[in-house]
């Protein structure tokens, strides 16, 4: 009982087996152009999201420069650290857009990360600019 038990579970894999394959293949197929098309659409929202980070801060940047001596002595503190944390995240994106398909993911929470600085940073500076 336990051998026709076990030849019948044998059989039912192998009739199965031509079926798993095609559907292994076919989610494959699906997979990679997705991912694909999701890092280029990543890659081009955050280009977006830098490009409006940096015309607001280089914005920032003028209008600091046309207040007093005092005010930008208390301001370049700020935009400095503004303008490293806008560099580390264009040299991640760059990174990023060089990394394959397969790895792109890893290095966007590193980007994510990188941005979200930036644009605290720039809140920081663009609060006290206010004062």
């Amino acid at each position: 009982m336990k051998r026709l038990l076990f030849l019948l579970v044998i059989i039912s894999l192998i009739g199965l087996s031509p079926w798993i394959s095609h559907l292994a293949n076919a989610e494959q197929q699906t997979t990679t152009p997705d991912t694909s098309q999701q890092k280029e659409q990543y890659e081009k929202s955050m280009e977006e999201r830098l490009k409006k980070l940096n015309k607001e801060f280089e914005e920032l940047k003028a209008k600091a420069g046309t207040k007093t001596e005092q005010a930008q002595k208390s301001m370049r503190q700020y935009l400095g650290a503004a303008e490293k944390k806008q560099k580390v995240a264009t040299k991640k994106l760059e990174k990023m857009r060089k990394e394959s398909v397969k790895r792109w993911k890893k290095f966007s929470a590193e980007l994510d990360a990188a941005a979200d600085d930036f644009e605290q940073a720039y809140e920081k500076a663009k609060s006290h600019f206010r004062e």
